[in-house]
This record gives structure tokens, C-alpha cells and sequence, in this order.
């Protein structure tokens, strides 16, 4: 039986990483029902739980030395594991697996990732050191490959796939979670969902945001807060509904992936600043406007062909206010333009588990 240890910001309550595992593990066992999976996780117990996987604390060096010793293969991804600019210690830590692995002669295949940015010299010499020695590389987008031959990584096949998550269907999932959450909280159609999170420079934008906010709720809409990331983005919601004068809904627990799911759904429209509460607006047919406080975001806003702000702080009350708008006047071409970009993306989601397979029995074979 082959193994694979899974590698990525796992176990810390973002529901964007941990609906990028699902994704890649629902693939991977899609193709491969015997594959044994140990992901590194920050909560090994939760984790091994929630996905039916073998898990070790991503912290415990020898734990972590131990499951990829007895690895046939190690992914690195998905998300944005390979960039500096939350701080130097992520981007070492994940070179620092990669390289582990690369020590004790395993295959490593970065799993569907954004590249970058990489704003520090030493980041992208390191970086262009480290993954010229993996076997296989996938990006999630066109600009993460442009960055990639920018740095001088030429040795690995690299394929342009797209995001994991993008190869979910809702329709083979249980949601009925999401509707009862929904039931509970009251709310009643039409809902405009704001998921934001702390960033620099991202309090300026929280004025005019609130007072857009405020004039939906005049005009007769519900305003949710999503917080993607358990409990840090709490906080941010909070200081948004504050500065309203109108009442919002906020949600205030960790929920799982399929609840979500099932709350994206039931959205009107969505506007966002997390990558990936995009893309669960996108895979539920949600149009949305997008807030980039990265360039991934502004990505994937060009690849659904969804609006977009421009820069994060100057965002103002009125650009802002005319932006959200102009999208809910046509929200049906909107919703039809993400019904064709998801169609497009899914297959290529999917390949990232089949180009990674076809590896590994390769590699077993050799």
C-alpha cells in the first residue's frame, strides 16, 4: 500500500485550508481509495477526525521525520504555502519539509499552490533552491507559473491546474447542516454575505464598508458576517458591524466545512476578502465582489470574471457603495459567467490528484 504525507496550514481553524484538504484527500481517494494519508496538522487528533486520516503534530519534529521516512511521496499544498509576507518563519517552515523530505530521497509534489509574493531576497533565492529539487509542481494559477520562471525554476514539470477546491461538488455533500445553521440564525432572503480579516492597512477600508453595509440593509437587505478563520477574523468582523448603525448578523463559532457550504449557498451575493470564501461563493453559484488585500485575490476575481476593487486601503464610501451596486444589478449575468468559469476549473482541479497518482505509481514502479 502506498503512503503520502500531506503537508499545509492544516488544524488551525481557517476554513479555507481546511476545505483545500478535504478537497485534496476527496480526490486523491476518488482515484486511489487505498492511498494511506498522514497530513501534519496542528491538531492531529481533530484532523485525524474530521477526514479519517492518519495525522502528527506538524510542531514534533520527530513525528514529522518519522511519517515522512515512511512516505512513498510528500505534497506540499494547497494555498499559498511558499510566500513571505505574513513573516519569514512560515515560508522556512515549508521549505523545511520539503527539504526533509528531499534529505531521506522522497518524492515531494507541490500540490496545487499559489506561488508567492516573495518580497525578500533571500526568499527567492532560497525558495529557487529548494523546489528545483521536487519532482512535480502544480499551481493553482497563471501568475503563480510567471513567478516561478521569474525565479529560475525550470528543473520540475509544471502544470497549471486550479485551485483544489474548485473540484468540490456540492451535490455529493450532506448541506442540510448549513440550513439549519441558517434557520437558526433567522435570516430571511435576500442575504449579502462580507467575509474580511485583519490586514494591514485593511482598517481603512472598514468605514466606507460599513456605511455600503448599512445602505443594504436600508434597502431591505440582510447583511451576514462570515468569519473564514476561527476566531481571528471574528474580531475584524466586529469592528465592521460596530461602525454600522443598522443591525448585522455575525457568526461567532467554528463551523465545518459542509455548514459553510451550505450557508454560502444560500447567499445572494457575497463580498470578500478571503481567497476561499470566494471560491465557495464561486462553487455555489454565488457572484461576489471581491476586496483584494493579495494579488491571489484579484486572481481569481479575473479568473470567474467577477468584480473587483482595485487597492485594498483606497477603497471610498462611494466607488465602493457604486461597485456593490452595479454587481447586484446583474447578478444573473454574474452567476452565469461563475456556472461556466467552475465548469472550466473543475476538470483541471481534478487533475492535480491524477497528475500527482500517475506520479507516485511511476515513482513505485521505478
Amino acid at each position: 500500500m502506498a503512503r503520502a504525507v500531506i503537508s499545509g496550514y492544516y488544524g488551525f481553524q481557517n476554513v479555507g485550508d481546511e476545505a483545500v484538504l478535504y478537497s485534496i484527500i476527496a480526490a486523491l481517494r476518488d482515484l486511489a481509495p487505498d492511498l494511506e494519508l498522514t497530513v501534519l496538522s496542528r491538531n492531529p487528533a481533530q484532523t485525524a477526525a474530521s477526514y479519517g486520516v492518519q495525522a502528527v503534530d506538524r510542531w514534533h519534529l520527530a513525528r514529522v521525520a518519522g511519517a515522512i521516512r515512511q512516505a512513498d511521496l510528500v505534497l506540499s499544498g494547497g494555498g499559498s504555502l511558499f510566500q513571505d509576507v505574513t513573516g519569514p518563519k512560515s515560508l522556512l517552515y515549508y521549505l523545511g519539509i520539503v527539504l526533509l523530505a528531499r534529505l531521506w530521497r522522497k518524492p515531494v509534489v507541490i500540490y496545487a499552490q499559489g506561488l508567492g509574493p516573495l518580497q525578500r531576497r533571500w526568499s527567492r533565492w532560497l525558495t529557487r533552491r529548494v523546489l528545483n529539487e521536487v519532482q512535480l509542481i502544480t499551481l493553482r494559477d497563471s501568475e503563480s507559473r510567471q513567478l516561478l520562471e521569474k525565479l529560475g525554476i525550470r528543473r520540475p514539470p509544471v502544470y497549471v491546474t486550479a485551485d483544489p477546491v474548485l473540484g468540490l461538488d456540492p451535490g455529493a455533500m450532506d448541506l442540510q447542516p448549513g440550513d439549519a445553521k441558517w434557520e437558526q440564525l433567522k435570516l430571511t432572503s435576500p442575504v449579502v454575505g462580507i467575509a474580511v480579516r485583519s490586514w494591514p492597512g485593511a482598517g481603512e477600508c472598514w468605514p466606507p464598508l460599513a456605511r455600503v453595509a448599512d445602505d443594504l440593509v436600508a434597502g431591505g437587505w440582510q447583511v451576514l458576517f462570515l468569519p473564514f478563520h476561527f476566531p481571528a477574523d471574528v474580531d475584524a468582523c466586529r469592528q465592521v458591524a460596530r461602525l454600522m448603525h443598522n443591525p448585522a448578523v455575525i457568526i461567532k463559532e467554528n463551523l465545518d466545512l459542509p455548514t459553510w457550504l451550505g450557508l454560502t449557498g444560500r447567499l445572494q451575493f457575497l463580498i470578500g476578502m478571503r481567497l476561499h470564501a470566494l471560491i465557495l461563493a464561486a462553487i455555489m453559484e454565488v457572484p461576489f465582489l471581491a476586496l483584494p488585500y493579495d494579488p491571489k485575490v484579484a486572481a481569481l476575481a479575473r479568473m470567474m470574471e467577477q468584480p473587483a476593487m482595485g487597492c485594498l486601503a483606497g477603497i471610498s464610501y462611494h466607488g465602493l457603495g457604486a461597485a456593490v451596486k452595479a454587481a447586484l444589478a446583474n447578478r444573473e449575468e454574474h452567476a452565469r459567467r461563475l456556472r461556466a468559469a467552475v465548469a472550466e476549473l473543475r476538470p483541471r482541479a481534478l487533475d492535480t490528484a491524477r497528475l500527482t497518482l500517475e506520479y507516485l505509481v511511476k515513482g513505485v514502479k521505478g
